[in-house]
């Protein structure tokens, strides 16, 4: 187990199992929403809508491991698209905030054929905290419309904080995929 401590987020330690490959399998599910296409007419005249759909295809993996010591666990991954096949030698890395008993999948290291896969979107909430982000990024906006002058310097002054939290959390997210990449199978 390691730990992280990243500058705009939680601490987490990174857990991990690592093992053969017994069985995998891929599923794909296709979402599909829409909506619009309402509307009306009053006295021969009126209108409509636009009708959008939208479709996102969301990939499962449901990987069998078993560790050198015999131990079997089963992981069900999503959108992460993995290139494995029984008796590839597997990583499944995945994080734990402070104070949380679980957490998110963050990566995949196909050890057989030195493949990583990762969840960017995971990954990127372990580093950044968004809501943080979002607060400074309006408080900014708020700084300049609402007091006049000094308004425009703490604005500013906002808005590079923020700018800086987030090239830093990029930065360390990217640092953290080199760990993945550089890990051995144990």
């Amino acid at each position: 187990m390691k730990s992280f401590n990243p500058s705009g987020a939680t601490a987490f330690d990174l857990q991990s199992f690592s093992g053969k490959v017994e069985e995998s399998g891929k599923n794909m599910e296709t979402r599909v929403s829409g909506g619009g296409g309402g509307g009306a007419t009053y006295q021969g005249t009126g209108g409509t809508a636009p009708i959008s759909i939208t479709s996102k295809t969301v990939i499962h993996d449901q990987l069998f491991l078993t560790n050198k010591e015999g131990k079997e666990r089963s992981f069900q991954l999503q959108d992460f698209n993995l290139a494995c096949r029984k008796g590839n030698e597997v990583t499944v890395f995945w994080g734990i905030k402070k104070g949380k008993s679980n957490g998110s999948y963050l990566a995949v290291k196909n050890h057989t054929t030195d493949q990583v896969f990762f969840d960017e979107g995971e990954v990127k909430k372990m580093f950044l905290n968004l809501t943080v982000q979002i607060l400074l990024i309006l408080g900014g906006i708020g700084m300049i419309f609402i007091v006049p002058f000094l308004g425009y310097i703490g604005g500013a002054a906002l808005f590079f904080f923020a700018w800086k939290r987030w090239q830093t959390a990029k930065k360390e997210a990217e640092d953290f995929k080199q760990i993945i990449h550089q890990m051995s199978y144990p």
